[in-house]
């Protein structure tokens, strides 16, 4: 699939995985550094066909808003997981209000 999004250095390379629900896509990246460890960076993007051509949005409509927790609560459960294959300790969890 041809995409027209520009793509920065924490991008470059295919993301380690990635939580899909409709045309949301939640793309994982997995680095390590000294620092922090191994981290997880993720991309919430939305697919379009544009003039033919698939484009990637940054921006969602109020009717993808079930898509966009669907994917970002898969995404969520993909790093929990890894974590424990990595035998990491799980971040506490978080509150939304």
């Amino acid at each position: 699939m041809k995409t027209n999004q520009s793509q920065n250095s924490d991008t470059s390379s295919p993301p380690t995985h990635t939580a899909c629900a409709g045309s949301i896509r939640a793309a994982i990246w997995e680095s390590e550094d000294q620092t922090h460890g191994i981290q997880h960076k993720i991309l919430v993007s939305r697919l379009f066909k544009q003039d033919g051509s698939w484009q990637r949005g940054r921006s969602f409509y109020g009717d993808e808003l079930a898509a966009l927790v669907e994917a970002t609560a898969k995404a969520q459960r993909w790093i929990h997981h890894r974590r424990r294959q990595l035998g990491m300790p799980s971040p506490p969890e978080q509150v939304v209000r």
